[in-house]
């Protein structure tokens, strides 16, 4: 069986509108899908946030790249300056199916003055079915310049002799993030930000023509102001 089930969610640091803690391990654990991608994933200096031990506890092998030091006191952000740092801010796949290989690509900025988050991408060979696909998990800039430049630079780094699934914060809406990535389509089509009252669609799953979509949805709000998406997908 070639089919897999795929959820990606913008995590905001593990916190809501309010600033307030909600249980994010509760939540990964809740969407039980095969791969998960998460975003704005805060991890203390301390290594507190427990995610690494909820994957193992799940089942799932967790692959974490930051992003940008970061610091949640008296707000949380992001900063250029590490000695500001409290942890890091960054994203996340965590998968239950093989892992054949991982890599790391930085997507760039071509305005670096509006964003101070190095923008990479986890690109990972899956196994599933006696077949390999690519995932990739990805957060990209809130500057529409960069974030259309980034998923076009990686556009370069996905294969085209195999499927593609690329899921996470676009920043973009819909059309613009599947026409940067050559022959990949929409999976989810629904409003996801702000989780209270949504208006636009910038979390995203793309799929390559190989993938097909067997159902599709935006899930409930989940704590943060992002609400997740997900997909059950079969490689063809």
């Amino acid at each position: 069986m070639t089919a897999f089930t795929l959820t990606s969610f913008n995590a905001r640091w593990g916190l809501t509108v309010d600033d307030e803690p909600f249980d994010l391990s509760a939540v990964v654990a809740g969407f039980d899908t095969d791969l998960i991608c998460l975003q704005e994933l805060w991890e203390p200096t301390d290594g507190g946030s427990g995610l690494d031990r909820t994957a193992a506890e799940l089942g799932y092998h967790l692959v974490h790249v930051p992003l940008s030091p970061s610091f949640v006191v008296p707000q949380p952000e992001i900063t250029p300056d590490p000695s500001a740092a409290t942890g890091t801010w960054g994203v996340a796949l965590l998968s239950r199916l093989p892992i054949r290989s991982t890599r790391i690509v930085d997507l760039g900025r071509i305005v670096e003055r509006w964003d101070v988050a190095h923008r990479r991408a986890i690109l990972a060979e899956i196994a599933v079915g006696g077949t390999t696909f690519t995932a990739t998990a990805l957060h990209l800039s809130f500057a529409l310049p960069n974030a259309l430049a980034q998923l076009r630079r990686l556009d370069g780094y996905l294969p085209t002799h195999r499927a593609s699934v690329v899921a996470g914060d676009c920043n973009l809406w819909g059309p613009l993030a599947a026409g940067a990535l050559h022959g990949h389509r929409r999976a989810v089509r629904g409003r996801t930000w702000p989780a209270a009252r949504p208006h636009s669609q910038l979390d995203h799953i793309l799929v390559s023509p190989s993938v097909h979509v067997r159902s599709a949805e935006v899930l409930p709000p989940a704590g943060s102001d992002h609400r997740p998406v997900r997909a059950h997908l079969e490689i063809r």
